[in-house]
């Protein structure tokens, strides 16, 4: 049996001070490809969670294929090793850091390991009422992988999403709070007593958002819940929610309405895109309003979502290729922008779809700019404004334009003669 082992080389507790200047806040900043994924990028999940008092956590998961193991010490065990670097600053890019430190991770066993994630959490000391950013990089020490995460630590308030702690009812933490339908979720806030948990339903429908040369407004977050039940605590603490359906639960204690947890009930296997009833509406980007209404209607969703691709490919490998590259791109369209809803369904997943990884990403606190490099032709570019919303930080608003009609019209009409428009 393996153990998983903290070697501390730094306090490990790290005092944060609060620190509220907005010096630099609103620089631009350049990114390469933030959205492409190196071979050598540690794939991992971490989450903060705020505990009562001064104490807080960040848990992480990692698949442990990933790593190298190597026999380090007399009694011939494999171990695998991990140095976890972090920095608490007042803001993202800050040239000051508020405190510093680093924490190995150590992944033992006397036999060759099995594949296993790698499961655990590092605790911090953390402030009541202090918001923050933590960078975290992650290198895997015997191998070549790497990895940096960044977590807007934020103890302002006990009601906001990292004072809830996700599990199955088995006590296995999730490390997402976008749970497939079916299942049972714990719900539990140790910072705060309450005697009900309210929740409102708000359903998910398959919208999408207009393209990027209308002048319609798209809709950026529901306001009004299609249903609402309350769920009495078990003991004061945590609750259990059976998500039945695909939407948004928005949960808030006893009658407190400002702050609460959000769980998305999505398809199994998300954020991957398997049933074809959810392909057929991700390819809508690339239908016509008729096309997408036969295969809607067909009886055979499976045989028709296969026609679609076969139709305009021409051939059966062509058709498993162009599938293969859409949906990969759907799939990163849910991880990286997913917010109250499937990453798909948001304007950064429509244009990352079509056009794929920008070329050149600039970044401020409020605005993100994405740069594709088209052959003979000027960089075509998309802003996209950051949005307040009551249920996602990761909320953005494409500035839509005419001027998108031509290059829009041009990237849908290569992906319909078969062709993948601009390899990633």
């Amino acid at each position: 049996m393996s153990k998983l082992k903290l070697l501390l080389f730094a306090s490990l507790l790290a005092l944060v001070s609060c620190y509220s200047s907005k010096q630099g806040r609103d620089r631009e900043r350049s990114y390469n490809k933030p959205y492409h994924r190196e071979d050598n990028e540690l794939k991992l999940n971490m989450f903060m969670l705020h505990g009562t008092n001064n104490t807080s956590f960040v848990y992480y998961k990692i698949d442990n294929s990933q790593l190298l193991y190597k026999k380090t010490d007399t009694n011939n065990y494999f171990s695998a090793l991990l140095k976890i670097s972090y920095k608490f600053l007042p803001y993202p890019e800050a040239k000051e850091v508020l405190d510093s430190g680093t924490v190995f991770v150590e992944d033992k066993s006397p036999q060759p390991p099995a594949t296993k994630y790698l499961v655990g959490y590092i605790p911090f000391r953390v402030n009541d009422g202090q918001n923050s950013y933590l960078e975290i990089r992650v290198w895997d020490v015997f191998g070549k992988k790497t990895h940096t995460h960044y977590i807007e630590c934020d103890k302002r308030t006990s009601l906001s999403q990292q004072s809830f702690l996700l599990e199955s009812p088995n006590k296995e933490i999730w490390f997402t709070n976008k749970i497939a339908i079916g299942s049972t979720v714990s719900i539990t806030n140790n910072r705060i007593g309450f005697v009900n948990a309210r929740i409102d339903y708000f359903a998910n429908d398959n919208s999408l958002p207009p393209p990027p040369f209308s002048q319609k407004e798209p809709l950026l977050y529901p306001s009004v819940p299609d249903s609402s039940f309350v769920i009495p605590a078990a003991d004061n603490h945590s609750f259990n929610l059976k998500v039945t359906r695909r939407g948004i639960y928005y949960i808030r204690l006893d009658s407190v309405n400002s702050g609460g947890c959000i769980v998305m009930g999505v398809e199994q296997n998300f954020p991957k895109v398997q049933s074809h009833t959810q392909m057929i509406a991700a390819s809508r980007f690339i239908m016509n309003k008729e096309e997408y209404q036969k295969l809607n209607d067909a009886a055979d969703k499976q045989a028709a979502i296969e026609s679609f691709w076969l139709g305009i490919a021409g051939n059966g490998d062509r058709a498993k290729e162009l599938i293969k590259r859409y949906y990969n791109r759907v799939q990163d369209a849910n991880t990286f922008f997913s917010s109250h809803m499937e990453g798909w369904k948001t304007d950064m997943g429509m244009i990352y779809i079509i056009y794929g990884t920008p070329a050149k990403t600039y970044k401020t606190n409020n605005m993100e700019t994405w740069e594709y490099y088209i052959q003979n032709s000027p960089p075509l570019t998309f802003r996209f404004e950051k949005i307040t919303n009551p249920f996602s930080e990761n909320c953005y608003k494409l500035q839509r334009s005419p001027m998108y009609k031509d290059p829009w019209t041009i990237a849908v009409s290569y992906w319909r003669e078969g062709r993948v428009y601009l390899e990633d």
